[in-house]
């Protein structure tokens, strides 16, 4: 009986160094917002104007994939920068969705960067850049990329309607207000203090920029509306399952609860049967009893932190 205590105890002690050794992988695949930056500003795909938005789209990667780059959302979009299953299949030469998620930041960036400085070449996106200013406020990046997230259709809907209120999808979500979204703001930075250089880069910004770059691969929800990556595998999961993934975790974690506690009853039954027939010794009943504990004790521990 000792014997197989201590098997257990090296299964659970197995199973915990596979629980970390997968953590620090996962770690290794996540990249912060400044490598991002840096990954557009050595992209030979990236142009000029997306470049000096890089910091934007380090911004953008944590919104939409917390900074990983082996992220599927559920749904359609892959990588650090979410791209989507049309896009990754315009690259050349012809990679998977899967194998997409394997490339390293710079390779996923020049990738993402080809697509997104095509979409800042549009028509509706150069026009809005060269106002200056829209609808008493200034034209921001964070404005024109926008303009390319809701659509280039609607975006010119919009200019020529002189507001910002020009267009709006289902959610009441207006090119401007999605540019306030981006900046991390809640009111639009409108104090007209700015009026732009008016040469077709959007003029600086008076408060505090940190815009995040064309997002045209935003994870969006059936009304168009943009979600965080979060939020979008949950509802995806909900749509798919009839379940959300809370739930999902609560019955996993009551099964694993419970199969603990059925399997250290029967350690500790068999320990006590061991001890009354005279097998072990008191000790040996305390040093087991001690192990079933510790095991118990080590997954309630994991389960905390999971």
């Amino acid at each position: 009986m000792g014997q197989a205590i201590r098997q257990t105890s090296i299964f659970v002690l197995s199973l915990l160094v596979l629980f970390i050794a997968q953590e620090v992988r996962s770690q290794a695949h996540t990249v912060s917002a400044t490598q991002v930056q840096q990954a557009v500003l050595s992209s030979p795909n990236a142009s000029a104007l997306l470049q000096s938005f890089s910091g934007a789209v380090g911004n953008l990667a944590m919104f939409e994939s917390g900074g990983q780059l082996s992220v599927y959302n559920g749904t359609c979009c892959y990588g650090v920068l979410q791209m989507n299953n049309q896009n990754i299949a315009s690259i050349r030469p012809k990679v998977t969705p899967e194998q997409f998620r394997t490339w390293s930041l710079q390779l996923q960036v020049d990738a993402w960067s080809t697509i997104m400085s095509e979409a800042l070449r549009t028509y509706p996106a150069r026009t809005l850049a060269a106002l200056g200013t829209f609808d008493g406020r200034p034209v921001t990046p964070s404005m024109v990329l926008a303009c390319v997230q809701l659509g280039i259709g609607n975006c010119m809907t919009m200019i020529r309607s002189g507001s910002c209120n020009g267009f709006a999808d289902i959610n009441g979500t207006t090119i401007c207000s999605m540019a306030d979204r981006i900046d991390g703001t809640t009111t639009p930075t409108n104090s007209g203090t700015n009026t732009g250089t008016g040469t077709g880069t959007p003029a600086p910004v008076s408060t505090n920029l940190t815009s995040s770059t064309v997002i045209n691969n935003c994870i969006t929800d059936g009304y168009g509306h943009c979600l965080s990556i979060s939020a979008a595998m949950e509802q995806g999961f909900l749509n798919g399952s009839g379940h959300s993934m809370a739930d999902l975790r609560d019955l996993i974690q009551s099964l694993t609860v419970a199969i603990t506690l059925l399997v250290c009853a029967w350690l500790g039954i068999g320990l006590w049967r061991e001890f009354t027939t005279g097998r072990i010794a008191t000790a040996d009943l305390i040093m087991g009893g001690r192990s079933v504990i510790m095991i118990a004790a080590m997954i309630f521990v994991v389960l905390t932190v999971v």
